[in-house]
């Protein structure tokens, strides 16, 4: 696995959204392709299924077989950790409040239910 660099890290602070293609078993194809909020927390990346672990198609698709996202014009193959660590959780929670503060649907980004669905984003 390769860390990200910091111009990485400040394209994802900048950025509102990346571009998420978690890619289908056949892993040549994406279960979705679509822009999610996503943050930073001491130099990973993280998003979250809106819909939680079991119902978010690209949490489900994106943990088993990895994918592909996009930032500022940059792609990039990663692969896709759930966080099982409550801290983490916590810390990923303070990142999407400070960064998205007043935006919709910021509250149900936050909430329990999405909070157990959050992934780090790992570059291969």
């Amino acid at each position: 696995m390769n860390k990200w660099t910091n111009e990485e890290i400040a394209a994802f602070d900048k950025a509102q959204t990346l571009q998420n293609r978690p890619y289908n078993d056949d892993k040549t194809t994406f279960e979705e392709d679509n822009p999610v909020w996503e943050v930073t927390v001491d130099n990973q990346v993280f998003i979250r299924g809106a819909k939680g672990v079991n119902d978010t198609k690209w949490y489900q698709a994106g943990t088993q077989n990895g994918g592909q996202i996009e930032v500022a014009g940059q792609k990039f193959e990663v692969e896709y950790q759930a966080v099982n660590n409550a801290e983490l959780i916590k810390d990923v929670t303070e990142a999407f409040n400070k960064k998205y503060h007043g935006q919709y649907p910021i509250d149900l980004m936050v909430s329990d239910p999405v909070a157990q669905a959050t992934v780090a984003l790992v570059k291969k």
